[in-house]
């Protein structure tokens, strides 16, 4: 086949890629919500890119799946989207007239979901954005049809195609590996799944795709999405560390929050007594039914901690102390005796000064962990 013939099967099968128009729109249009939710264009607000799809571990894998679709419609700033945009206006052009609208649009949704189940079973940590993925495909689509549709093109095209196709790809890939920051593992499952559709839907321009064609399309979709059901799997177990992560943060903040009404309901009974507000009797039985009870639960909470987790024994000698001073406020109450009042308050004391050496420990480590 001639340059002129294959030229114009190519435009007249589709004379305009709507398909990729549509995609490029939809993006931008994402894009300008998000500029607006995070007022900057450059660089988008890694908690805005979270709050609208962004491709999260610890949120997809618990309960919302839905993120490996919605996040690759998200962009991470200004050059980011413009270098996709660029990219998918450029191999759109040629990708959908080979392989016609509803091809175009598999190959890219699949090459973009299989991107983003490799992202999350690779690094199911990192917050992950872009179309890159999607587009990966499609150029790994055009790369499938270039070689197992070559002699339906003709060479210097072929040549042309061959080139500017491969250099995007290898330019891109080492681009992944040589800056921080880039997601390659979407880009190689994107291109994978591109390869795999590709080389089912690649057929000469003028012939019907028949059985044949139909078959291998079949088996690559069959192929694409027996590989994401497998990455799914795969991440599930990073998917239960989440969920145990989450469930234990959660823990914690009932636990700080408990503490924090006890101590304060401890001052408001101390303040009450001073005053004469609360008689001994009053404040022994709410120390011994309520505040005391807390106290201890508080205290075996810490104990049944694992010896791994940071600061253990200086939560359980917080809560010994914080314990110790219940307990001396309740002999103070049952004695009339002042010097439990001394014991209590020095308690409370040790339990402040604790506090202070948990909270310098955190602060030392969440240090180290950014450096």
């Amino acid at each position: 086949m001639n340059e002129e013939r294959f030229l114009d099967l190519l435009f007249g099968r589709i004379s305009r890629p709507w398909v990729t128009y549509l995609l490029v729109a939809a993006n931008l249009l994402v894009f300008a919500w998000l500029v607006l939710r995070s007022g900057s264009i450059m660089q988008i607000n890694s908690q805005v890119l979270i709050n609208y799809g962004a491709l999260y571990g610890p949120a997809a894998l618990t309960g919302q799946g839905w993120r490996v679709i919605t996040a690759i419609f998200l962009h991470g700033g200004l050059m980011h989207i413009a270098l996709n945009m660029f990219a998918l206006w450029q191999v759109g052009a040629v990708g959908e007239r080979l392989f016609g609208h509803r091809n175009f649009l598999l190959t890219y949704a699949g090459a973009g979901l299989l991107g983003s189940f490799l992202s999350l079973w690779w690094k199911p940590g990192v917050l992950s954005v872009g179309a890159s993925g999607a587009i990966f495909g499609l150029y790994g689509a055009l790369l499938a049809y270039l070689i197992f549709e070559r002699r339906a093109v003709p060479h210097a095209i072929l040549r042309e195609l061959r080139t500017s196709t491969v250099a995007f790809i290898g330019f891109s890939l080492f681009a992944g590996v040589a800056l921080p920051g880039i997601d390659n593992a979407a880009h190689v499952g994107g291109l994978v799944a591109g390869f795999v559709l590709g080389a089912g839907f690649a057929h000469p321009l003028d012939q019907r795709p028949g059985l044949g064609v139909w078959l291998r399309s079949l088996s690559g979709i069959s192929a694409v999405l027996c590989l994401a059901l497998m990455l799914w799997q795969g991440a599930q177990p990073a998917g239960e560390g989440f969920r145990r992560m989450a469930l234990e943060q959660r823990q914690a903040a009932l636990f700080a929050e408990t503490d924090l009404e006890l101590s304060q309901r401890v001052a408001a009974l101390v303040a009450g007594l001073q005053q004469g507000k609360i008689t001994r009797e009053a404040a022994l039985e709410q120390i011994e039914n309520e505040l005391l009870p807390g106290r201890e639960l508080q205290l075996q909470m810490v104990t049944a901690l694992p010896k791994t987790v940071p600061q253990r024994e200086m939560l359980v000698a917080y809560q010994q102390a914080r314990r110790n001073a219940v307990m001396a406020l309740g002999k103070a109450c049952a004695t009339g005796e002042s010097h439990w009042i001394e014991v209590a308050a020095n308690q409370s004391l040790l339990a402040d000064n604790v506090m202070l050496r948990i909270r310098l420990a955190q602060t030392q480590q969440g240090t180290r962990g950014r450096q």
